[in-house]
């Protein structure tokens, strides 16, 4: 998602059961688009601030359902 805050929130369940996990943090702005990244060719203005970064958060297979469980309590 977008939101820093859940990102933070999710990080920290995960670092207190002691889940093991990866993360990506992708810049919207700065993917390359063909003739350069998509804010030298287009700027940035208009763009939400919240919404210039995507997060995602890996886990093995293994501990999905765990990690379900102590997200949706």
């Amino acid at each position: 998602g977008t939101d820093i805050q859940k990102f933070s929130q999710i990080r920290d369940v995960l670092e207190s059961n002691f889940i093991p996990y990866k993360y990506k943090i992708k810049d919207r702005l700065s993917e390359w688009n063909g003739r350069g990244t998509n804010r030298s060719s287009f700027g940035s203005i208009g763009n939400s601030i919240t919404q210039m970064r995507q997060y995602e958060i890996l886990v093995y297979k293994k501990d999905a359902e765990k990690v379900k469980y102590l997200l949706n309590r």
